[in-house]
């Protein structure tokens, strides 16, 4: 496993590869015909730039570190892939919920 000085090393070399990215995509604004590369570059130097900002610096650790468990990972990556359907999951919870309270044992 990479330590948190490695990552800050590597840090730099993200922002460079950020910055030209960033600076050929601009460039390539002035020469018609590039679309598709100028696209590309600039999507990747905005992808590094997001990167670049959870990469460590010397007052703070790198921002996976709050992900103390698993489980939480686990949550966070079930919970993006729930919420955009959560429109398809209403109907089910409301039988799922009418079921319980049918099936529930009755008082005496």
């Amino acid at each position: 496993m990479v330590n948190e000085d490695e990552l800050r090393g590597k840090r730099v070399l993200v922002g460079i590869l950020c910055v030209v990215c960033l600076g050929g995509g601009l460039a390539l604004l002035f020469f018609p015909g590039n679309e598709g590369l100028q696209a590309a570059l600039l999507r990747v130097g905005l992808v590094l730039v997001a990167f670049w900002l959870c990469l460590p610096t010397k007052d703070r650790p790198a921002a996976w570190r709050v992900f103390s468990s698993n489980w939480t990972v686990i949550a966070l990556i079930g919970g993006a892939l729930i919420i955009p359907r959560a429109k398809a999951l209403f109907p089910l919870l409301a039988a799922l919920i009418g079921i319980a309270l049918f099936a529930r044992p009755r008082k005496r």
